[in-house]
């Protein structure tokens, strides 16, 4: 489930990305709009790890 958010976040961001490159949209907008995003991919990156570890953790202990 946090792998498909992330997956969609990403997404976005890089479709923020193309229409920077593309000028689509100025640097200053795409600071602000990706700013929240970023933090969330983040959060979601380091969620998922913490899981991973917790899980391979306990996988080798038994």
């Amino acid at each position: 489930m946090k792998e498909r958010e992330l997956q969609e976040v990403t997404q976005h961001l890089d479709k923020l990305f193309e229409d920077l490159i593309s000028e689509d949209i100025t640097e200053e907008e795409f600071n602000y709009l990706s700013e929240e995003l970023y933090k969330i991919q983040t959060r979601l990156r380091y969620e998922i790890e913490i899981e991973n570890g917790i899980y391979y953790r306990n996988y080798f202990r038994f």
